[in-house]
């Protein structure tokens, strides 16, 4: 299966072998097929609380273990039907956290769930690699009031879609801007087209929360004085 423009994003992120990697919020579970099938860890956990989903995939994967053996690592892989926000960071690894699909208050949501319910020492040893749907503005305020720092960050243009992919961990010190200041090149006319697009959603916001959208239209205008 060939993976979509803002799934080879994240899985180009990916570029270091490492001990575990949750796709989280995985669907069908195309992302963690790749990185399996590629040994980018030593154990790949696809994690989703749709039911139907989960059995699905772990057919799949019983099917296909043909992967592994192609592979000399020899990955494992594990399917948890569960809450995202459940999931249990083990301590001394190396590990990713890939959540994608789902808008960014839920995500931000699950971040909190994440921090709240596991040590900050095995926290500080993961990489979250976070892609939303929309809400992107509200879960980067969230993500730095939880006292993360950026890696990196992206426009991804897929199928249509705008997407940002949001590269955090506790271990670095760059403070997350509100709206990505580092992703832009107002030169390009897929970024001008987003940021367009943006402000026209957040104008249709403002009979919600005139104070608070009006500050976020005025982040966004703001790109380009940078």
């Amino acid at each position: 299966m060939k993976l979509s423009k803002r799934l080879t994003a994240i899985d180009t992120l990916i570029s270091q072998h490492h001990d575990i990697i949750w796709d989280c919020c995985c669907d069908h579970g195309y992302l963690g097929m790749a990185l399996l099938k590629r040994a980018a860890a030593n154990q790949v956990i696809f994690v989703d609380i749709v039911a139907t989903l989960m059995d699905d995939l772990s057919a799949q994967l019983s099917s296909i273990n043909k992967l592994q053996k192609t592979c000399d690592k020899k990955p494992q892989w594990q399917v948890l039907c569960q809450d995202v926000g459940k999931i249990e960071i083990a301590k001394n690894k190396s590990q990713v956290v890939v959540i994608a699909g789902i808008g960014g208050e839920l995500l931000l949501s699950l971040m909190q769930q994440i921090i709240a319910n596991n040590a900050l020492d095995n926290l500080e040893h993961v990489r979250f690699i976070l892609c939303p749907v929309h809400h992107t503005y509200k879960l980067r305020i969230g993500l730095k009031t939880l006292g993360l720092g950026l890696i990196s960050e992206q426009i991804v243009y897929d199928n249509k879609r705008f997407y940002e992919v949001i590269e955090v961990s506790f271990n670095s010190q760059n403070e997350i801007s509100n709206t990505g200041q580092s992703m832009w090149n107002l030169n390009h006319a897929q970024h001008k087209a987003y940021k367009q697009q943006l402000i026209n959603h957040y104008n249709k916001m403002l009979n919600k929360d005139a104070v608070y959208y009006q500050k976020v239209i005025t982040d966004y205008r703001g790109l380009g004085d940078s």
